[in-house]
């Protein structure tokens, strides 16, 4: 068997499979790939969502889509329209067989189902180990986690966004389609950031998931004792109203430390392993997709990748500002997120939150929420990049 590839894409999950799928748009299309993960994805474990102008690389899969939600809090509700941004919805098990599917004509591309052990360079090549063999490859790029980077910290902020959602579906009409909700902060917050998404996809069906910005997770039976409040005191479901049809669970960090972009020359990280997350948010699919055209571009272009992709600019600052404010509980997060969305153009906000605004902008978002949590924020923020630099 022949273990040398031109690219190894360690980690088979959004990250791989969109940096493989753009690889197969661009030159680089004939070279050997391998892409190993230890499982093959062929289950709906996670839904996707992101907002966008214009068109997605994936808009035959995108299953649902928005330009009005619901903004909602105690002190502000409203629904905002979002126009000229689009709120999007992919299912993963339409992600996974559209990118699969994709691999049919590229017999160059080899998919193995394998635990990664170990990976290591030397020589100006890159391995790949797994239980069962070596691979070699002139490029790797690594979507895996390192099980204990929440020691890594040294200082910074490391909150987890943890979620339960349940997709229901009622026995009668109930929703209207063309209306989600982005975030409702009236439930009870218990200390922490908390908010539901309803994101209806058909009159009698909907994806209902229970959010929290925290530093542990909760007991199982917990987040599903919230959804069943939920449901009979907002939405005005009792339990005969609606059966659940699916269920997902998932848990994203968010954190302001910096994750390294390499682990070697050769070895590249990808992905929330690389940074590919949006701190203050927790948003990773758009982002992934930026950055595997970045890398396609670069491999295409120069044969080189930069180790700056996600860079520690004034965003990155913005983004370690709202995680002490939430982290240390200065000012309430739900407070915070209706402030923005009261006094700003909702387009405004996404821009913001796709780091794409221009200062004069960045500064009316920054007027539009109380000076002094936010400068005790940027204070605790500055701190610890200053403690974080001196490990």
């Amino acid at each position: 068997m022949n273990n040398q590839y031109d690219i190894i894409l360690a980690g088979g999950g959004a990250a791989g499979l969109s940096l493989l799928y753009h690889l197969l748009q661009s030159d680089w299309k004939d070279r050997r790939i391998l892409l190993i993960d230890r499982e093959r994805k062929n289950q709906n474990d996670r839904t996707w969502c992101f907002w966008e102008v214009g068109s997605s690389p994936y808009e035959s899969i995108v299953h649902q889509q928005w330009q009005h939600m619901y903004f909602r809090s105690p002190g502000f509700s409203q629904l905002l329209n979002l126009q000229p941004y689009t709120y999007k919805m992919i299912r993963g098990i339409d992600f996974y067989q559209h990118v699969y599917q994709a691999l049919a004509d590229f017999p160059n591309v080899t998919v193995l189902n394998e635990e990664v052990q170990e990976m290591r360079e030397s020589d100006g090549v890159a391995q790949v180990i797994t239980e069962r063999d070596t691979h070699q490859g002139a490029w790797v790029f690594s979507s895996l986690r390192d099980k204990d980077e929440v020691k890594q910290a040294n200082g910074h902020q490391y909150l987890l966004q943890h979620f339960k959602g349940w997709e229901i579906r009622t026995h009668q009409p109930r929703f209207n389609p063309q209306e989600a909700t982005l975030m409702d902060f009236r439930i009870d917050q218990q200390g922490d950031c908390r908010f539901m998404y309803v994101l209806p996809t058909d009159e009698q069906t909907a994806l209902v998931e229970y959010t929290i910005f925290s530093a542990q997770l909760l007991g199982k039976d917990e987040y599903n004792q919230e959804l069943q409040k939920y449901m009979p005191e907002y939405l005005g479901l009792t339990n005969s109203d609606y059966q659940v049809v699916h269920q997902e669970f998932g848990v994203i960090p968010m954190t302001d430390m910096t994750y390294p972009s390499e682990q070697g020359k050769r070895i590249i990280r990808i992905g929330t392993a690389g940074g590919a997350t949006k701190a203050s948010t927790g948003y990773t699919f758009q982002r992934i997709q930026r950055d595997s055209q970045q890398l396609v571009r670069q491999l295409t272009t120069t044969g080189k990748i930069s180790t700056a992709r996600f860079s520690n600019n004034r965003f990155h600052l913005f983004d370690s500002v709202l995680l002490n404010v939430m982290g240390r509980d200065i000012y309430p997060a739900g407070k915070a997120f209706a402030d923005l969305f009261k006094n700003n153009p909702p387009a405004r906000v996404l821009r913001f939150l796709d780091e794409d605004t221009h200062l004069g902008e960045d500064f009316a978002i920054m007027n539009s929420v109380p000076k002094m949590p936010f400068i005790k924020g940027t204070w605790f923020a500055l701190q610890s990049k200053f403690v974080a630099a001196s490990y």
